[in-house]
């Protein structure tokens, strides 16, 4: 004799969404007992956390919703990028001008909005997070005076194409502009000083990374929809481009200001 075939088991799968259901039900039963919901209310279980958002935001609230703990007035995650590129991708060449896969991009985009750990596996990764960040920023970081300042240069450090130490202004403009940044808000003031320091360590390693004033200045005018004078003028009057200040000239920070990790 064969034996018969062993019968199968019936009983309940729980399921990840039939768990659910039981719950919701167990749920809206107990309510309804305390007079807390009608029986034509329903209950959603939704598991899935609510994303924060940082990139797209005004620049205040970006720096409010992931602040630094050091108090300096910019995102947290920006400044983590800037790191990075710092100590890693300086002279990388093609740093800014190469970007990873989208796929990446919207990944590390996620993480930053997210508040979790920002993992980079190369200085592309990196250079451009902080492209997207700069370019979805919705108020303009320079005011359009600050292009009027510029253009009133006398000294050429408006219209130079090549990061030239030792050229400095005497005709005011960079007194001005200083001046000007002292009236905007703190956290526009920071990014622009920030990024402007940062270009000009990029730029110092043109003839590893490929990435001078010319190819440099123009994505800076994409990203801050500043225009090419404005660049070029704030390149060479953030500090001296060389480390060695000129007696008597004037820069738009002082000596002692730097890129704080």
């Amino acid at each position: 004799m064969h034996d018969e075939p062993e019968k199968k088991k019936k009983g309940l799968k729980l399921t990840r969404k039939s768990t659910r259901k039981i719950i919701g039900k167990w749920r809206k039963l107990s309510s309804e007992e305390h007079g807390e919901l009608s029986t034509t209310e329903s209950i959603e279980i939704d598991d899935v956390p609510s994303v924060k958002r940082v990139l797209g935001l005004p620049l205040s609230e970006s720096v409010a919703a992931d602040p630094s703990f050091d108090g300096i007035p910019l995102p947290s995650f920006f400044r983590y990028a800037l790191d990075f590129v710092e100590e890693n991708g300086l002279c990388t060449e093609g740093i800014y001008r190469l970007s990873p896969p989208k796929s990446r991009l919207d990944e590390l985009e996620r993480r930053a909005n997210c508040g979790e750990m920002m993992v980079f596996t190369d200085p592309h990764e990196a250079a451009g997070l902080i492209k997207r960040f700069l370019r979805q920023i919705p108020e303009c970081v320079v005011p359009p005076e600050f292009d009027v300042i510029a253009e009133s240069c006398s000294c050429g450090l408006a219209t130079t194409t090549q990061l030239t130490p030792k050229l400095v202004c005497n005709c005011g403009a960079v007194r001005n502009l200083r001046e000007s940044l002292n009236r905007i808000g703190i956290e526009r003031k920071t990014l622009f000083i920030y990024v402007f320091l940062h270009a000009q360590h990029v730029m110092a390693q043109e003839k590893e990374n490929k990435m001078g004033l010319q190819a440099l200045g123009l994505l800076l005018q994409t990203v801050l929809e500043m225009s090419r004078k404005m660049v070029c003028f704030s390149a060479h009057a953030i500090r001296p481009c060389d480390g060695i200040t000129v007696p008597g000239a004037y820069y738009l920070v002082d000596e002692d200001t730097k890129i704080i990790k």
